[in-house]
């Protein structure tokens, strides 16, 4: 009898740690984070529960990182633009901030002022020539990188910085002839006003 009960207690223990150690081994598993997460797309939520960041593929079919105001933020200063409310981020127009790629993969940069216009972009063009745009609230004021042409390509490296609306401009140009390929500056101002916007 005595040995009936000792092989019972011994059963008993060892079904008591298989249960144990299965448990740990469970909650070891659950609490180390996962090696690979997918999905298509991320949300970064405030604490009112609105989306403040946004990783995924926009409506524009671009490849972004976005931001929006957080709503809990402070209010514009004194004799700032108050901040305007801003649709979906999944929405191009919508991105206060957003860093990606076009949907024809060209790295972008993008940044909007509190009244949702755009005011600085730097993208490259179809044939990875560098752009760098600035506006302000009523459109383009400064470009610097490559000058558009009537024949735009690979080759084209006339580059220009250039102040909207066509007031100055400082650059550079190439000319090829039978002897070769030369740079030649230009600084091109206008006297003539026009009206701010």
């Amino acid at each position: 009898m005595k040995q009936i009960v000792l092989i019972g207690a011994a059963l008993f223990a060892g079904f008591i740690g298989g249960v144990l150690g299965n448990r740990t081994s469970y909650f070891n598993r659950q609490s180390r984070p996962a090696d690979l997460v997918r999905a298509h797309r991320f949300e970064l939520l405030n604490e009112d529960g609105q989306p403040i960041s946004y990783w995924g593929v926009d409506k524009g079919n671009n490849v972004v990182l976005a931001f929006a105001r957080n709503a809990g933020a402070n209010q514009a200063p004194i004799g700032a633009v108050a901040a305007q409310p801003l649709g979906p981020l999944d929405d191009p127009d919508s991105q206060r901030f957003a860093i990606g790629l076009l949907g024809d993969d060209s790295p972008f940069l993008k940044l909007r002022g509190p009244d949702g216009k755009l005011r600085a972009e730097l993208l490259l063009n179809l044939f990875s020539k560098p752009i760098f745009l600035m506006e302000d609230e009523t459109g383009p004021r400064v470009s610097l990188g490559i000058a558009g042409t009537d024949t735009p390509g690979v080759d084209v490296n006339d580059w220009d910085l250039d102040f909207h609306p066509e007031r100055a401009s400082i650059g550079m140009f190439a000319r090829r002839d039978s002897k070769g390929t030369y740079l030649q500056g230009f600084l091109d101002v206008h006297k003539d006003r026009v009206k701010y916007p």
